[in-house]
């Protein structure tokens, strides 16, 4: 089991605590079969938190300079602009400066002695057992600004020999409370049956070796672990049948905590990091995770697919620190760098000890989520595992988005819906500007069409459907041809996901229309993935609203993934294609359209909604009875053009 867990540490300066800053970088190492009870856990310092410490520490003049000597504006020595790299098995510091050495005389510097260039260290970190981490240097140069050597000597090199180098060796970096951090997150995570065990492995935790790598440094923290634990044989193989009640419940509770605490976090994060990629890849991020977990909430995951929240955990989590670090390299988390690193290391040392030692007992607890969510934003008081289904204008308007859509018109008795005589296609014409989406809202509620009904109640929703187009393109800079495309994505997706119904009848009861995974409506918008984002009573309730959120989420859709599958492919018709898959099955699906190799079910849904969408574009007629869109157009027959 040769996995490798990394710890980002922050350097802590005397014995306070600068921030709780352990985080895994990975996953945990293990030595060969005949010692695997020690395990190791990397507690890994990263460059750019060593770097930031280092200038807390030692360039502590007004514009981040380190003065080495200053006797006067004739001779002095100051340093700016450090920074460690990774250089073999050793770490290269390089810090740029400048100097002047001279006879100060008569208000006159005379013969200055000048230098401007860069201070250059190979350094070796090493640790003590009280998890100190110190820094050797084996070797130093100064250089010109062109990387040469001079002759420089004298009280330059002196003030740099004697007062910096010296600084730097003693530059430590205190791991004991960062450790220790650690180990108390494992502590409360620890199932009560087997906390003596859990506690009697922690107490085993010593340094050992130390390594630099291409983002750090890493100081293995060892950890005695019975055989048993480390070889825990593999859960025994459950049946291929559905999850019990008991059991789907367990999970629902489980998606809870884990959305709740992820909402938490992306909002955090959102907040901290104003950046259009950033965000971005925090909603994908949001949104696969639902995506991934709503078939537990279809009854489509079976007992003997393992734990789905914990895969989807592992699964966000990996995602997650890859965009922290991301941010991290670009500078964006420069001013949040330790709280940042305590709360992605934690993260990973609970997955890494479930991982090297199965039968240790730890887990993703409630309380284990709430520590962690405290180590990114120690401010708030509320609790990071809240759920709640109400709109947060927070998280809406972090992704671009309005504080919410607008409410509906209210709903009107249902009598009023037929009172158009005839429904001939001028007298349509005639009303149809007068139709506002009050009016539409009031028609539609509560409306279940039987086949007699479906001549007048078409038009309304093929109304409603433009109407909401429009608004939803409204102050949009979306390109004309894509404007077109989207244009016909709309009603051909509300086709395809509900036959143009937002409600049906349960015995005599009228409801809105749901799908196995409680996806609403017309739009078939599912709540549990647009939690935070839409009203779910008006989903449910309001025809109107359910089209707005779809279109909307259509969009949002097409502009993040449609249209760079349009240019990767050279067919702008795909970048509908690619939307509806990503509509359909989250993010991941966005190239599902044309994958080789795709489950039976998922080509027949993009071949059904290709079919109606080439229907719409080729302005076939909409069949409410067999839910098509019919290639036969009403003025002839065509294939939609490449623009759509």
């Amino acid at each position: 089991m040769n996995k490798v867990v990394r710890f980002l540490r922050s350097p802590c300066r005397s014995w306070r605590w600068i921030a709780l800053t352990v985080v895994f970088l990975g996953g945990l190492c293990s030595p060969p079969a005949l010692q695997a009870a020690e395990i190791t856990i990397p507690l890994t310092v990263r460059f750019a938190l060593l770097t930031h410490e280092l200038v807390q520490q030692l360039y502590t003049r007004p514009g981040e300079l380190a003065s080495l000597w200053y006797e006067s504006d004739c001779r002095y020595l100051y340093l700016d602009h450090p920074s460690f790299s990774r250089q073999n098995a050793d770490i290269h510091f390089v810090s740029h400066g400048a100097g002047n050495a001279g006879t100060e005389l008569l208000g006159k510097c005379l013969s200055p002695l000048s230098w401007r260039g860069f201070l250059d260290a190979l350094v070796t970190p090493y640790v003590t057992a009280d998890w100190q981490l110190h820094f050797h240097i084996r070797d130093s140069n100064l250089y010109n600004e062109d990387w040469q050597k001079g002759l420089l000597t004298g009280p330059l090199w002196d003030a740099a020999e004697h007062f910096f180098l010296s600084d730097l060796t003693n530059f430590t970096v205190n791991l004991a409370p960062p450790q220790e951090e650690i180990l108390s997150l494992v502590r409360i995570s620890a199932r009560p049956a087997d906390a003596a065990q859990v506690e009697a492995v922690l107490h085993s935790a010593v340094p050992k070796a130390v390594e630099v790598t291409d983002t750090g440094v890493v100081v293995d923290m060892a950890l005695t672990v019975p055989d048993a634990l480390v070889q825990a044989p593999p859960p025994p193989a459950q049946p291929e049948a559905p999850l019990s009640p008991a059991e789907l419940e367990a999970y629902q509770q489980a998606m809870e905590r884990w959305d709740a605490f992820l909402v938490f976090v992306i909002k955090g994060v959102g907040g901290d990091i104003i950046d259009p990629q950033v965000r971005g890849d925090l909603l994908e991020l949001l949104l696969t995770s639902r995506y991934a977990l709503v078939p537990v909430l279809g009854g489509e995951v079976t007992q003997g697919e393992g734990d789905p929240v914990r895969r989807v955990f592992v699964e966000t989590w990996d995602r997650l620190r890859e965009i922290l670090q991301n941010a991290e390299q670009r500078g964006l988390v420069k001013d949040n760098l330790l709280r940042y690193a305590a709360f992605i290391n934690a993260g990973d040392a609970l997955l890494a000890l479930d991982q090297a030692a199965p039968g240790l007992g730890i887990e993703i607890s409630a309380d284990g989520l709430r520590r962690l969510a405290r180590l990114l934003r120690p401010e708030v008081t509320e609790d990071p595992l809240t759920y709640s289904a109400e709109v947060d204008p927070t998280l809406r308007m972090l992704f671009g988005l309005p504080a919410d859509l607008e409410p509906p018109p209210p709903p009107a008795p249902p009598h009023s819906r037929l009172d158009f005589p005839g429904w001939t296609a001028p007298a349509y014409a005639a009303l149809e500007e007068e139709l506002t989406l009050a009016a539409l809202q009031q028609r539609l509620d509560h409306w279940v069409p039987d086949l007699a009904e479906l001549a007048a109640y078409r038009p309304l929703v093929e109304t409603l459907l433009r109407r909401i187009t429009e608004q939803t393109l409204h102050d949009t800079d979306l390109a004309a041809p894509y404007v077109s495309l989207y244009r016909t994505l709309v009603p051909a997706t509300a086709l395809k996901e509900s036959c143009w119904r937002h409600f049906t009848k349960k015995g005599e009861e009228v409801a809105p229309v749901l799908s196995p995974s409680g996806s609403i409506g017309m739009m078939q918008v599912n709540p549990y993935i647009w939690r935070g984002f839409y009203n779910i009573a008006q989903l449910r309730q309001s025809p109107v609203y359910n089209t707005s959120a779809g279109a909307e989420i259509l969009l949002h859709y097409f502009r993040q993934y449609g249209l760079g599958e349009g240019k990767k492919t050279g067919d702008m018709r795909n970048s509908v294609r690619a939307t509806y898959a990503v509509y359909n099955a989250g993010p991941k699906a966005v190239a599902r359209y044309r994958a080789k190799k795709r489950a039976a079910r998922d080509r027949q849904v993009d071949a059904q909604f290709w079919e109606i969408y080439q229907g719409f574009a080729a302005k076939g007629d909409v069949d409410l009875t067999e839910c098509r869109c019919q290639l036969q157009a009403k003025t002839g027959q065509g294939q939609p053009p490449a623009s759509g």
